[in-house]
Order: structure tokens, then C-alpha cells, then sequence
């Protein structure tokens, strides 16, 4: 009896252990089924996605290749159209170049000047080598800036600004052009003297920069001779001297390195003052106007009346 309720027991629990992994097999297949079809789902989507991207990307390119040849229509258009539109504007304009720092070159920007009729009588580019004088270099600069008034030692390359400037416009004292360039200070190419015009081409790629002791002498020097300065950078600079020019109350250019710049700043030679270009603080991207030749010269002839 006891034989038979044991077995009956087994037999009942066997029946059941069976049933649960029947029970879990199923689930488990059913949940592979599932998993399997989730998994397709997926894949079908980042098809598609990967199709779409594909189609976007397609799309982009075309749509790039498009605006290439619009700007290289304007391109042409802008090398054709600039040369007729500022012929004759600086007429007997003599300009002085001032490159703070050699950073950078600009052909543009001279070949624009030279386009619009002005003579550039000078070009001054500042080294690098400045800002690193051992004592030797400033004794013997000392003495020398000594021969055209006193001098604040602590002020050498502030002092040599102001009085290189004074030699670019007045082409007295042109000697020291002689020493600076044999010390490599600076590179210099022209003829003293006779300035009508000086552009400031300023701008950085160096955080430690010449701004304060060359720029901004070199501004208060200009003002104080009533000689008319405008200040210019490339729009890709990484230190900016445009704030620091506009609180020197000058006219400015950001972009000079394009033809918008180059168009704004000969505008703002002929009397445009403002600010111009892409950054912060400029009034606006370029002159809304040229001024025309006659209206010029009265402007010029009014201005001397009123000095």
C-alpha cells in the first residue's frame, strides 16, 4: 500500500515537472520567436535609417557642389565688377601701410588700394623678435631713441612706435628706419614722408601681442599729426584689436581679406566713418554708400575750413 502511494506520488510528480518544462520550453521558443522578430524589426529600421542618411548625405553634397559654383560666380563676378567700381576713388591718396605684427600678408588688401588709384608710398611690418630684448638690445635702443628727446626706459617700444610713426609720416629722422630694419625690428619698403593716409593693419594670432605697446601709439602718434588712420584685420584672427580700436575712436575694417572688406575700407578712405565687417560691434557689414568724387572734394575743402 505504502509502495503504491510512493509511486502514485512520483508518477504525479513527474506528471507536473514535465508539464513545467513543457510550460518552459514553450515560453522559451515563444520568446526566441519574439526576440527574433524584435530583432528583425531593428535591423529593418537601422536599414532604413542608414538609407536615409545615405539619401541626406547625397542631398548635401549636391547641395554643396551647387553653392561652390554660386560662389565661384561671385566670385568672378566680384573680380570683374570691384576694379570698375573703385577705379579712380583714391586718386593721389599716399598711403602708409602699418603691419603690427607679421602674422599675416595682404595682398588684397594692396592690390585693392592700388586698384582704387592710390599710391602706397610705405609699407612697415613689426617683428616678433619686440617682444623678446635682452638687456643689451634695450641699452642700445635706449641710446639711440635718446638722439630724438627723452626717452621713459620703461616705455622703449611704446617710445619707438610713436617716433617711427612721426618718420613715416614726416620723413625727418629716416635714419632710424635704417637702424630698426639692420636690428630686424622691422621690415620696411618705400619712401618716408608725404602721407596722406595710414592703414593700420592689426590682428593676432599670438594672445601675448603687440597691441599695446605698437597699435595703440602708433594711433595716438597718427592723431596728434591730424593724419587720418583706419584699422584693419583679417576676419579669421584669433586675438581681435577691433574693440580696442573703436574705444581709440577709429574707423574700422574686420574683414579686410575680402572683397566686402577691401570695397568698405577704400568707402571709408573716401569719408565713411564706422565701423564695418562680420564681428561683434561693427555698425554694419559695409558702408551703405560710396561717397562720389565731387562730393569728396567739397567734403575735404569743408573740413579744412573748419580746421
Amino acid at each position: 500500500m505504502n509502495v503504491n502511494i510512493r509511486y502514485y506520488v512520483l508518477t504525479i510528480a513527474a506528471i507536473f515537472m514535465a508539464l513545467g518544462i513543457g510550460i518552459f520550453i514553450g515560453f522559451m521558443l515563444d520568446g526566441q520567436k519574439v526576440f527574433s522578430e524584435q530583432q528583425d524589426t531593428i535591423i529593418n529600421q537601422l536599414e532604413q535609417k542608414f538609407k536615409d542618411i545615405q539619401t541626406e548625405n547625397s542631398n548635401l553634397k549636391d547641395n554643396v557642389q551647387s553653392l561652390n559654383k554660386q560662389l565661384d560666380y561671385m566670385n568672378q563676378y566680384n573680380k570683374i565688377v570691384f576694379p570698375e567700381l573703385v577705379k579712380g576713388r583714391l586718386n593721389g591718396v599716399k598711403v602708409a601701410i602699418i603691419e603690427t605684427n607679421n602674422d599675416f600678408i595682404y595682398p588684397g588688401l594692396r592690390n585693392a588700394l592700388m586698384k582704387a588709384g592710390a599710391t602706397i608710398s610705405s609699407i612697415t611690418i613689426f617683428k616678433d623678435n619686440l617682444n623678446n630684448l635682452d638687456e643689451s638690445d634695450k641699452t642700445d635702443l635706449l641710446n639711440n631713441l635718446s638722439k630724438y628727446g627723452n626717452v621713459d626706459s620703461n616705455h622703449l617700444v611704446e617710445t619707438l612706435s610713436q617716433k617711427l610713426t612721426d618718420v613715416i609720416i614726416s620723413g625727418q629722422d629716416a635714419e632710424l628706419i635704417t637702424y630698426l630694419k639692420d636690428k630686424g625690428y622691422i621690415d620696411f619698403t618705400g619712401t618716408p614722408g608725404s602721407t596722406d593716409f595710414i592703414v593700420l593693419a592689426g590682428g593676432s594670432n599670438l594672445k601675448n601681442n603687440n597691441l599695446n605697446i605698437v597699435d595703440i601709439p602708433i594711433i595716438r602718434q597718427a592723431k596728434i599729426l591730424n593724419v587720418p588712420i583706419v584699422g584693419v584685420e583679417q576676419s579669421d584672427v584669433k586675438y581681435s584689436y577691433m574693440d580696442a580700436y573703436r574705444k581709440q575712436h577709429l574707423s574700422t575694417v574686420d574683414n579686410i581679406d575680402t572683397i566686402i572688406g577691401q570695397t568698405s575700407l577704400i568707402m571709408v578712405m573716401q569719408g565713411k566713418d564706422g565701423n564695418y565687417g562680420i564681428k561683434p560691434g561693427d555698425t554694419s557689414i559695409m558702408p551703405d554708400s560710396f561717397i562720389e568724387p565731387t562730393q569728396q572734394n567739397q567734403n575735404s575743402t569743408n573740413s579744412n575750413e573748419v580746421k
